[in-house]
């Protein structure tokens, strides 16, 4: 029998505690994965060979599986929370092992979105059934990769065949917007259209349009996300990513942003 203080402990406990940073943090312990890696292990060996440190480190995914497949599925708050931090952390290492790293690397925000599209899904699933994800959860971290990977390929193969917008279709949604005309002041009106054009040209320089139309239809027509909805024939939670999205690329531009408050004083 394997006692904590044999030599075979110190090895089991740091895989543990690799695992538990990797996937379970604030939902198993080092020392009760531990246990249950020791455990699992002996139900398992054959003979008196000691463990690898590959075959600690699956039984610790597994177990680490189990219970992350569990907190997602969880009805507590806190313990779904717990979930998606581990998720995220999870997946954006394995989206960056991955072949699509690369090409993500050429946009900014790429991975960014597609982390975000792939919680989104599992969110969406699991609100939709609370038994949803695969039938043994223990394969519940390959089942959340297989997601994110998914969301990879789909976002190159979508950014491979848009075209950024020429000119004119940016004119086009430009002219869209109305002109301003509330103050008559001659230096504050001049002001105002110096300020207008400098965001206008801001949020075209946004190469995704919904973004663009998303932004220009909130800081310039005065259009809700209801209206702005119905205008795209989109629904309103498209509305609510988009504006999101967009303002995040914008933060790396803390001057426009500043402007974009002006604005709406």
């Amino acid at each position: 029998m394997i006692e904590r203080d044999d030599d075979l402990w110190p090895q089991i406990n740091a895989v543990a505690n690799q695992a538990v940073r990797s996937c379970a943090l604030g939902i198993l312990t080092t020392d009760a994965l531990a246990q249950q890696i020791l455990l699992e292990w002996k139900a398992r060996r054959k003979g008196d060979e000691p463990p690898s440190h590959g075959l600690l480190r699956r039984i610790a995914l597994r177990i680490c599986s189990r219970a992350l497949c569990e907190a997602w599925r969880s009805p507590q708050h806190e313990v779904r929370n717990a979930a998606y931090e581990n998720l995220r952390r999870y997946l954006e290492r394995s989206l960056r092992s991955t072949g699509y790293a690369y090409r993500l690397q050429q946009d900014t925000h790429a991975v960014e979105d597609v982390l975000h599209q792939a919680l989104e899904e599992l969110y969406l699933s699991i609100t939709r059934n609370l038994q949803a994800g695969p039938a043994d959860p223990a394969s519940f971290l390959k089942w959340a990769q297989t997601i994110v990977i998914r969301q990879a390929h789909a976002y190159v193969q979508k950014r491979d065949k848009d075209s950024c917008l020429s000119i004119e279709n940016q004119q086009e949604l430009y002219n869209e917007i109305p002109s301003d005309e509330q103050h008559h002041d001659p230096q504050q009106q001049i002001e105002r259209q110096e300020l207008r054009q400098t965001l206008k040209d801001a949020i075209l320089s946004l190469r995704n349009r919904n973004y663009q139309q998303v932004l220009l239809y909130t800081y310039f027509a005065d259009m809700d996300e209801s209206e702005m909805a119905s205008h795209l024939h989109v629904p309103v939670q498209e509305i609510y990513m988009w504006r999101y999205r967009a303002l995040r690329a914008l933060r790396k531009k803390p001057e426009i942003m500043q402007l974009l408050q002006i604005w709406r004083e």
